[in-house]
């Protein structure tokens, strides 16, 4: 009986495990357009859209359309987008607390009008950190503080080349620094990098969930193991 008892339970972890679904990988679009996300945000403040947690940094930030920053607006939006003000950052997190891939985005250099700042050439960062504790980052050359009379383009990065190595990552902050010939974020940015966002394309890792097939068996597995351990009681007792 105590081999039948210990068969059967195995028999049932194995079908179990077997049946289990494994977690699912889904993309979506951080693209901004849901009303509810229209407004201002302050350092610490944390807004979600698609199952992702973005939380503003340092300064503050708005989610609007280009109207709202009149001339410093991005030319080529008409959508509603996310703006980063002075030397602020954004950190991007999967809601659920999964690991997820950051495939691309689009974004704009934002000036500060009437800025008197040295000529810098900028450019948009992205970085974080993966499960495994490595540091993943890369820059994109956005624009130059010598252009504070009008708003830049939105320019898209998605190539996989560029985002192969963004997987598993536990966050990802966006944020403008200084190019130089000797690096990269060698020079004050003295309120300069400001930038916009868009069209953030991730890929999420979803909790895996067991389907009802799966927890049913389940429950007529122990349902069977608690008939024969009755069983075996009663027979000891006879």
């Amino acid at each position: 009986m105590h081999k039948r008892f210990r068969r059967l339970a195995c028999s049932v972890a194995l079908v179990a495990a077997t049946l289990s679904p494994l977690a699912q990988a889904q993309s979506t679009v951080i693209d901004f357009e849901d009303p509810s996300l229209t407004g201002l945000y302050f350092p610490g403040d944390t807004f979600q859209q698609t199952g992702f947690a973005m939380t503003q940094q340092f300064d503050f930030g708005t989610v609007d359309v280009g109207a709202s920053l009149g001339a410093a607006a991005p030319t080529n939006n008409p959508s509603q987008f996310y703006f980063n003000s002075n030397d602020g950052y954004l950190t991007l997190t999967s809601a659920n607390g999964q690991p997820f891939s950051l495939d691309g985005f689009s974004a704009a250099y934002v000036p500060l009008i009437g800025s008197t700042a040295p000529a810098l050439t900028l450019g948009i960062v992205a970085a974080g950190e993966n499960t495994a504790g490595d540091f993943v980052g890369i820059i994109f050359g956005l624009g130059n503080t010598t252009s504070t009379t009008q708003g830049s383009p939105f320019f898209t990065y998605d190539s996989p080349l560029d985002f192969g190595s963004f997987t598993d990552m536990l966050f990802v902050d966006f944020y403008l620094c200084s190019i130089t010939g000797s690096g990269f974020c060698g020079l004050a940015t003295r309120n300069n990098a400001q930038f916009a966002l868009d069209e953030i394309l991730v890929t999420a890792v979803a909790a895996p969930v067991p389907e009802p097939e799966t927890m049913a068996l389940m429950a007529i597995g122990l349902m069977a193991l608690t008939a024969v351990s009755r069983r075996r009681a009663r027979a000891r007792q006879a």
